[in-house]
């Protein structure tokens, strides 16, 4: 196989972007890489080059990432590879990193809110914060927020504003058996507008005449309903498929003959019969004659005509009562900014939000922390929300009068950023990959290079090339949609000689009563799982590389890992059957870290698509 052939097998060789990672020290880099590349080892080579040359002193040094564990995990593995540094270097070397092994717990290491919060509390009285705040749990600020709503929405309820109305309609009309009260489930969506309350401006409300379009729709359901009374066939199924429309006709009827029209009701029960309407068995046509006078098609036609109707309806709907909720539920975020203010809390959009305006607005604080921080280094920079990747940018800009961040031009070197764009899909606290790829054109504006990490050393050759083939085609860059680019992984760890690397896993009894079901499947994978585990633990013979003792060894329980595409399903644990007391012993879930060569795949559609390119 040439070069070229090799490279557009296994993607391209990624020493070169290792090289230029430890050694162009004078040049700002984001590094874009798939997990188990070892992005977050070369984010500690590069810190550590940086610290043995003697650029920087370690308290000149910031290092953020996104949890509280990977920031201590990151400071255990830099003081390890600093002592090995150490024994390596040369005498010039060896002052400066036993100079930061000394002073290494006065680096700034840690979560971007643990950063915010330092800053804050150097600066409270430019910040406007108390200087003793208290930091609130991320688990606590929900249940902080539901306490101050608890007491606003008591207060609005006995005026009943417009949107609140409307939306308590709808949520009470919707409720099912496992959803919240309708109340808790307002609080949540005011929650959500209280984590985005650094964009305060009101939505646009488009004109909507809301009122006359619901009595419209009022008189097209009741016509339908009087065309499905003529059919005398109850088991036509055009005539079934019209039981909704006949339902909610006659909860018109009944209701205004007792009280005045509720548009509010109103609007809720049609957008429930709009769900209703959309179902399969609600589309059927059925064949034949379907009343004196009335040809089936005329009722085909409009009941698909309202069925349309009602998704404009919906869309207009939901666009309007979205804006008035916006507006309405700013006082339940007040409420909570109040009641923090009053305990001396900040939750974490607090600690970003304050510390970004303290950034932004003073120029002064923006100098000081600019000159006294020397290099940034953020590691899961896929998952920076916009507040964060606004500190940062100011923060290594090479212009101390810069305030806009997408103007702002980094210093050359003072910023390294590496990230796993693939990820942004998560949009783990208010990430996504179209601010990803603003904050990306916006570095290489700037002047940071962008380099690519490929060889991953997590899984061996025929899984790389069946994840390559299963999500190269879905991940093709399209900006519009949101879609990262998909970078193939290269080839770093062989196959184990005779033994297999991936395993569809047929599964035995797929058919149900009418032929292959969902149900059918899914009862029978439990068995197959459990059975398959108990042959590769006590009969395969199968080999894997243990990360610990870097040797091959017998697959062992803490080997294996059983992944679920949901924990739940209509309220039912879907874990469960596989551990019954009959399976317990032969299936054994454990962490997902464990470097098994050996993947199994559970019967998917496309599965067999995707192993045939294995041969390849």
């Amino acid at each position: 196989m040439n070069e070229r052939a090799a490279e557009s097998r296994h993607g391209p060789d990624d020493q070169p972007a290792r090289e230029r990672i430890r050694g162009s020290l004078d040049e700002s880099l984001l590094v874009e890489a798939a997990a188990g590349t070892g992005k977050t080892t070369e984010l500690i080579e590069r810190l550590v080059a940086v610290l043995e040359q003697g650029r920087a002193e370690v308290e000149q040094i910031v290092a953020v990432t996104f949890t509280r564990k990977a920031a201590g995990e990151l400071k255990l593995r830099l003081r390890e590879r600093l002592d090995r540094a150490f024994h390596d270097a040369a005498p010039s070397g060896r002052v400066h990193l036993e100079r930061a092994i000394a002073r290494l717990e006065g680096a700034q290491i840690g979560t971007i809110h643990s950063f915010c919060a330092e800053i804050l509390r150097e600066r409270p009285v430019e910040a406007g914060v108390d200087p003793g705040f208290v930091e609130v749990a991320d688990d606590e600020s929900p249940r902080l927020f539901a306490r101050a709503f608890d007491g606003w929405i008591q207060e609005r309820l006995e005026a009943m504003p417009v949107g609140i109305r409307r939306a308590l309609s709808r949520l009470a009309l919707s409720s099912g058996f496992f959803d919240d009260p309708p109340l808790e489930r307002l609080c949540a969506a005011g929650w959500q507008l209280a984590e985005w309350r650094d964009y305060p401006a009101p939505w646009r409300r488009e004109p909507f005449a809301r009122d006359d379009e619901i009595d419209a729709l009022v008189e097209r359901v009741a016509r339908l309903s009087e065309w499905a009374s003529r059919c005398a066939n109850t088991r036509d199924e055009l005539r079934k498929s019209l039981q909704p429309v006949v339902l909610l006709a006659t909860w018109i009827e009944r209701s205004e003959a007792l009280a005045p029209r509720d548009h509010d009701a109103l609007e809720a029960r049609q957008l429930e019969l709009a769900k209703q309407l959309r179902k399969p068995w609600n589309r059927r046509s059925g064949r034949g004659k379907f009343a004196e006078a009335l040809p089936r098609e005329q009722v085909v036609a409009a009941r698909d005509g309202l069925r349309a109707e009602l998704e404009g309806f919906q869309q207009r709907a939901d666009a309007d009562l979205a804006a008035l909720l916006h507006a309405e539920l700013q006082g339940a975020v007040s409420a909570y900014e109040d009641l923090k203010r009053r305990i001396g809390k900040l939750d974490f959009s607090d600690l970003l939000v304050r510390a970004r305006d303290l950034v932004r607005d003073h120029p002064a604080v923006r100098a000081h922390l600019q000159d006294r921080y020397a290099y940034l280094f953020v590691d899961e920079f896929q998952d920076t929300d916009p507040l964060q990747a606004e500190i940062l940018l100011l923060l290594a800009a090479d212009d101390p009068t810069a305030q806009d961040w997408r103007q702002a031009r980094p210093r050359p070197g003072k910023l390294f950023l590496v990230g796993d764009p693939k990820q942004s899909i998560y949009r783990f606290r208010r990430a996504d990959l179209l601010l990803y790829n603003q904050v990306k054109e916006t570095l290489a504006r700037g002047g940071v290079g962008v380099v690519n990490l490929t060889r991953s050393f997590r899984s061996v050759e025929p899984i790389q090339r069946f994840v390559n083939c299963a999500f190269a085609p879905e991940m093709d860059g399209d900006a519009n949609r949101g879609r990262p680019h998909y970078i193939p992984l290269a080839e770093h760890r062989k196959a184990r000689e005779g033994q297999p690397a991936i395993i569809a896993l047929p599964v035995p009894r797929p058919y149900g009563e009418r032929g292959i079901t969902g149900k059918a499947i899914e009862a029978s994978l439990p068995d197959a799982v459990g059975a398959w585990i108990h042959w590769l633990l006590d009969d395969s013979g199968f080999l894997v590389e243990d990360p610990e003792l870097r040797q091959p060894v017998a697959v062992m329980p803490h080997h294996i890992c059983i992944l679920f595409r949901r924990f739940v399903s209509w309220g039912r644990d879907v874990t469960r059957d596989y551990t019954t007391p009959d399976t317990l012993a032969t299936v054994l879930a454990a962490s997902a870290g464990a470097a098994s060569s050996v993947a199994v795949i559970a019967h998917n559609p496309g599965v067999e698509e995707w192993a045939s390119h294995l041969s390849g």
